[in-house]
């Protein structure tokens, strides 16, 4: 599944509004949490990083006016499908604030996230679907990680259902030949494209 780019998600407009994140905030922490600890990431005060105890979703969580308030939001999914026979990490739902006062906070975060999945999980890939933020975002760790001689590739689910992962060399060539290929909007195609980064 390769990224189809899409508008807002639904849980972006739930997030968005004050009012609603709120009540988002509270039944995430309602449902159990544990603080979590970001290797080298050091918590502004007033923060908390917090995972679910059910599921792989992580919350930069802050209070406003006596009530909770996420600040940024991931939930991770893992298979082997695209990279088989090795397991993967993919970041699904994320979301990070508009607000500017919590800009100096999350503005390097989700650099910081990824950065630490792919030294946890080794591979990442990127979701199904992805607004214009996921991909200036994805072109950004692609770039960073070339300057870390990671592997990049691109992966193809629309030929007979296998997944083929071509290797992209350089930043030059993803531009030249493969952003057009990856991201668009046929929904018959691109939600079986998707972008790799390997450490391996």
């Amino acid at each position: 599944m390769s990224p189809l780019m899409i508008d807002s998600a639904d849980f972006s407009q739930k997030l968005g509004l004050i009012s609603r994140n709120v009540e988002h905030t509270e039944a995430f922490l309602a449902r159990g949490t544990v603080h979590f600890q970001l290797p080298g990431f050091i918590l502004p005060v007033g923060y908390q990083l917090l995972k679910s105890r059910y599921s792989d979703e992580y919350r930069l969580v802050t209070t406003e006016e006596g009530k909770p308030y996420t600040a940024y939001a991931v939930k991770l999914t893992f298979h082997k499908e695209i990279t088989f026979p090795h397991s993967a990490a993919t970041q699904v739902m994320v979301w990070r604030t508009p607000r500017a006062v919590h800009q100096r906070v999350i503005s390097g975060f989700p650099q910081f996230f990824f950065q630490w999945l792919l030294s946890e999980y080794n591979i990442v890939v990127s979701d199904s679907e992805q607004t214009g933020d996921g991909q200036r975002f994805w072109l950004r760790m692609i770039d960073w990680a070339f300057t870390m001689n990671y592997q990049i590739s691109v992966a193809d689910g629309t030929v007979g259902g296998e997944w083929q992962l071509t290797p992209v060399n350089s930043y030059a060539e993803l531009e030249e030949r493969w952003i057009t290929f990856a991201w668009g909007h046929d929904r018959e195609v691109h939600p079986h494209r998707r972008l790799v980064i390997s450490k391996k």
